[in-house]
C-alpha cells in the first residue's frame, strides 16, 4: 500500500467520521499477502460485533443525489423523490427536454455521469462525496481487460496497449472473450447514452462538456460503478436490474472469496435512526437461480457486485433511510483476521471479464483436487455450441431456440465442478440434444412443455459423443493457450504481467482439470440425468 493510498483511507475515515453521523468500524486496511490491500480487523471481535456501520447519508445512489445534483431531475430513474421536496430542486433540474419525452437514465449511467462530471478540467462539478470518490481507482489500465479492446486516447499509452491487447488476443479463450465482449457492449451503449447528454442537455451543453469530459473519463467512471456498486434494491421504477445500484464507501476494499468458511460478514440493512418513515416491503426474499436468498440479483451478471452475503431486508425500510451494517461471524474473528465476501455466484471466467481477477485454488499444484473443490468451478462452453448452432438451418435454429427458451435452458453452456463429481449443465445437455434432433421433430411440443427431457438412446448416444468431443477440443486448446502463455512469462519481466498471465494460465488450468474429469465419467458411462 503507497503512502498515497494510506493518505486516502485516513481521509475517507475522517470523512465518514466527521459528516456522517452513525459510522462506526473495527476494521483497518492492510496489505494483504498475494493482493494489493484488503480490511482486516482491528482488534479481536466475537459473534455479533460490529465490523462497520455505513449511514445512508454517505451512500451513492439516485436517491442519494437528487436533492442537491447539478445533473437534471429528469435524466434520474425517478423524477422525484417523497424525501426531498419539489422546492428544493433548481429551475435547471426542474426542466425536461422539450419536444422530445424526457430520457431516462439507469442507475449505472447516472451514477457514472456522478463520477465523469468530476473530471471537469475547469471543476464546476466537485461532488459531495468527493473524498469517497478519491479513494477509488485512479485508473483500470491496464489491469482490466476491458481496457485491452479499448484503445487509449493518449498516444504515448498505444505501445503499452498493443502488448495488453496481444495478451487478450492470444490469452483469453473464445468464451472469456465472449465476457470481455459483452463488458464492452454494454460499455459502448452507455457511452453513447451518456455522450448525448452531454451534448444535448443544459448545463452540460451550454459548457461543452461534451468536448471536456473524455471517452476515457467516462471508461474510468463506468468502471468504478461496473465493478464497485452493489445491488440493492432502491424502489425505483424500471426493470429492477437497471434501477438498483449503490456505491457504498468501504464496502469495495473488501476482497472476494467463495469458499464459505472464509467469508465473515453477516449483513444487513436497517432503518436510519433519523429517520421514522416506514413504508411496505417492495420485496420478498426468493431463491435466484443459484438457491441464494438474494432477491436483487439479476438473472445475468452485470459486473456489479451481487453481495451474496445473507442480506437481511426488513418489513419497513424506506429505499433512501438505509443504513448497511456488517457483523462478526458466530465463531468470532481474531485481530488482523481478513474481512472477506462473495461478489456473487460467479465463475473465474466471469470474474475476470468483469472485474479484472480470477479466484484460483490454494492448492500449489493446479492438477490436484484444487479446482474439483471449487465452488464455482465451471467451464462455460458457449463459444463451442455457437459452433454448432451456426451448421443449423435458420428455421430450425429458430424453432429449437424458443423450445430451449420455453423451457430455461437458452444459453448456460456450462461443466460444472460442483457439486461433486464434474457434470453438464442440464441447460447444456438439452441443447446439445436438440441440435441432434431433426428438422421440426414431432418431439419438440412434448419437449417445449416439459413433459421429455431424454429423447432417445440414438439421440442420447450422438449428444454424450459431442460432449466428448467438445472436452477434448478444450483441453487442447488450453493447453497450447498455455504453453504460449508459459513462454510469454519467462520472457516477461514486468510483476505486474507476470501476475496477469499468471491467472490467465490458472483458467487453462481449470478448463483441462474439469473438462478431464468429465471425459473420465463418459469413458466410464456415468449417467447424467
Amino acid at each position: 500500500m503507497t503512502k498515497g493510498e494510506s493518505q486516502e483511507w485516513d481521509n475517507l475515515i475522517k470523512w465518514l467520521e466527521e459528516k456522517h453521523p452513525g459510522f462506526e468500524r473495527n476494521l483497518s486496511l492492510r496489505d494483504v499477502p498475494g493482493l494489493e490491500r484488503g480490511l482486516v480487523t482491528s482488534k479481536k471481535l466475537k459473534k455479533g460485533d460490529i465490523l462497520f456501520h455505513i449511514p445512508s447519508s454517505c451512500m451513492l445512489n439516485p436517491l442519494t443525489l437528487l436533492p442537491n445534483s447539478p445533473i437534471p431531475s429528469h435524466l434520474f430513474p425517478q423524477t422525484t423523490s417523497k424525501s426531498v421536496p419539489t422546492s428544493s430542486l433548481t429551475p435547471i433540474q426542474k426542466k425536461p427536454r422539450i419536444g422530445n419525452p424526457p430520457r431516462k437514465l439507469d442507475t449505472t449511467q447516472l451514477l457514472t455521469l456522478h463520477l465523469a462530471l468530476t473530471k471537469d478540467p475547469k471543476g464546476r462539478y466537485k461532488s459531495d462525496w468527493q473524498v469517497y470518490i478519491d479513494s477509488l481507482p485512479i485508473s483500470f489500465r491496464p489491469w482490466h481487460p476491458l481496457t485491452w479492446i479499448v484503445g487509449p486516447s493518449d498516444k504515448a499509452q498505444k505501445e503499452e496497449w498493443e502488448w495488453w491487447n496481444h495478451l487478450y488476443g492470444i490469452g483469453l479463450s473464445e468464451s472469456t472473450k465472449l465476457k470481455v465482449q459483452d463488458v464492452k457492449n454494454r460499455f459502448e451503449r452507455d457511452y453513447e447514452v451518456l455522450s448525448d447528454v452531454l451534448k444535448e442537455e443544459e448545463p452540460f451543453k451550454s459548457q461543452g462538456l461534451d468536448g471536456m469530459i473524455s471517452e476515457e473519463d467516462i471508461l474510468w467512471a463506468w468502471l468504478n460503478v461496473n465493478t464497485r456498486s452493489i445491488s440493492i434494491p432502491l424502489g425505483l421504477p424500471g426493470p429492477s436490474e437497471r434501477n438498483n445500484h449503490t456505491l457504498v464507501p468501504l464496502m469495495d476494499f473488501i476482497n472476494h472469496s467463495s469458499n464459505e468458511s472464509l467469508i465473515t460478514p453477516k449483513v444487513k440493512q436497517l432503518p436510519t435512526p433519523s429517520s421514522s418513515r416506514t413504508r411496505k416491503p417492495s420485496v420478498t426474499t426468493k431463491s435466484n437461480t443459484n438457491g441464494s436468498p438474494s432477491p436483487h440479483l439479476p438473472g445475468k451478471t452485470n459486473g456489479h457486485t451481487d453481495a451474496n452475503i445473507g442480506i437481511k431486508y426488513n418489513a419497513v425500510l424506506l429505499p433512501n433511510k438505509i443504513d448497511f451494517q456488517l457483523s462478526c461471524p458466530d465463531r468470532g474473528l481474531d485481530a488482523n483476521d481478513e474481512v472477506l465476501f462473495e461478489y456473487g455466484g460467479h465463475s473465474s471466467s466471469t470474474l475476470f471479464a468483469e472485474y479484472g481477477f480470477c479466484e484460483v485454488p490454494k492448492s500449489p499444484i493446479p492438477q490436484t483436487n484444487g479446482w474439483l473443490d471449487m465452488k464455482y468451478g465451471e467451464v462455460d462452453l458457449t463459444s463451442y455450441i455457437n459452433e454448432l448452432w451456426d451448421q443449423q438451418d435458420q428455421e430450425d435454429k429458430e424453432e429449437k431456440r424458443q423450445v430451449l427458451e420455453d423451457i430455461g435452458c437458452w444459453e448456460g453452456n456450462t461443466l460444472h465442478a460442483q457439486p461433486s463429481p464434474c457434470h453438464p449443465s442440464h441447460s447444456l445437455l438439452m441443447t446439445i440434444r436438440l441440435l441432434h434432433l431433426p428438422t421440426s421433430s414431432p418431439k419438440l411440443p412434448n419437449i417445449s412443455k416439459g413433459l421429455i427431457t431424454y429423447i432417445s438412446p440414438q439421440n442420447e448416444t450422438s449428444t454424450l459423443l459431442t460432449l466428448e468431443g467438445i472436452c477434448k477440443k478444450v483441453i487442447k486448446e488450453a493447453t497450447k493457450r498455455d504453453k504460449v502463455l508459459e513462454k510469454l512469462v519467462k520472457e516477461e519481466k514486468n510483476n505486474e504481467k507476470v501476475g496477469v498471465v499468471g491467472m490467465l494460465r490458472a483458467m487453462c488450468d481449470e478448463e483441462k482439470v474439469i473438462c478431464g474429469e468429465v471425459l473420465r465419467a463418459l469413458e466410464k458411462g456415468d449417467d447424467f440425468q
